[in-house]
């Protein structure tokens, strides 16, 4: 499905200087927090649900038509049971419907105050490893510099800038568990 909200807020994105955006999203019985991330080759959307036991939900934008596909496969039945609370309501999960819900709640203006803190990215990406370690410590030079995932997850938390100092110092980002109130930088 065509998501030209997002192709709008992208462009909204690249003229105010940001690279990922946070957004509200309700639909059914559910509420999501999203990320919007344009760090990556391919362009990441994820829905986290809010609650006691947040799901995660990624999806890759394929340019140029900042299109996503609306088979949900094995996310399906989560997601139906998120938005339907205990997934007996007798009301069927249309994707398309439910993904051109999204495309008109996806905010079209990139806003500043809208790109999440590192520790919020981590929080709500649950494909970024050592998610219980989301506050940056320190950068260290072991053996042969940043592993793959270690750029990863820089990249993902800090963007592109950060990852290429990582790779040109040739040192891992360190991570902890407790806030440090230390920066990449």
């Amino acid at each position: 499905m065509e998501m030209t909200s997002l192709r709008e807020l992208h462009q909204s994105m690249i003229g105010a200087g940001v690279d990922i955006q946070q957004f509200r999203f309700k639909a059914g019985a559910a509420e999501f927090d999203c990320l919007f991330s344009a760090r990556e080759a391919i362009p990441i959307l994820s829905l986290t649900s809010r609650g006691a036991n947040p799901k995660f939900f990624k999806f890759d934008v394929r340019r140029p038509g900042y299109w996503i596909k609306t088979f949900l496969g094995d996310k399906y039945r989560e997601l139906h049971e998120i938005l339907y609370v205990d997934g007996r309501s007798g009301r069927k999960l249309e994707p398309t419907a439910f993904f051109a819900e999204l495309n008109e709640s996806i905010p079209r203006v990139a806003r500043p105050t809208a790109a999440p803190k590192p520790e919020d990215i981590v929080r709500l990406r649950h494909d970024i490893e050592e998610r219980d370690r989301p506050f940056f410590d320190r950068s260290e030079q072991r053996g042969k510099g940043p592993s793959d995932k270690n750029k990863l997850k820089t990249l993902n938390v800090f963007g592109h800038e950060a990852l290429e100092f990582s790779i040109q110092v040739n040192k891992s980002s360190i991570w902890s568990t407790k806030a440090t109130g230390r920066s990449w930088k």
